[in-house]
């Protein structure tokens, strides 16, 4: 219990950044945590310690399924998920930023993001967004009380 409370005090924000462009039918998404943040969630899930720092251990099917299960865009609420890419998970220090990408067919006229990326492990945990489409930004703040947003496209 000791090691756990040490482990989650690492920082005192727990938090997200995810930048997403939709431009010329493309979704292009970045997302920025905190590593620390992931292990103790796997540490949660699994009852095992992991170090993301290492390229084999963010290949592990659970990083991509958790984040799967806790971050998508879809069409309209109640449709299935766009299948989201993810090209690259980097480190730099103590952050994790992943990279990715989508392809979306025709011209919707909204799309509904649902993001409880880390809501389950962090009751505090804040995940930002920020969405670029022609040219104007529309800002977004997801938590434990709200979890996804419907944003037009117009």
């Amino acid at each position: 219990m000791l090691f756990w409370m040490t482990f989650t005090e690492a920082h005192p924000l727990h938090l997200s950044i995810t930048n997403i462009t939709y431009e010329n039918g493309k979704l292009k998404i970045s997302m920025k945590t905190f590593r620390e943040d992931w292990e103790v969630a796997y540490f949660h899930y699994h009852g095992t310690l992991i170090d993301f720092s290492t390229e084999e251990n963010r290949k592990n099917p659970w990083l991509s399924n958790y984040l799967e299960d806790r971050f998508s865009i879809s069409r309209k609420k109640g449709e299935a998920p766009i299948g989201l890419i993810i090209d690259s998970i980097l480190i730099n220090d103590d952050s994790m930023q992943i990279e990715m990408r989508a392809d979306l067919k025709g011209k919707p006229n909204s799309l509904y993001i649902y993001h409880a990326l880390l809501t389950d492990i962090f009751p505090d945990q804040s995940n930002l967004v920020i969405f670029e489409f022609k040219e104007s930004e529309i800002g977004m703040k997801f938590d434990i009380r709200k979890y996804d947003e419907e944003v037009e496209l117009k």
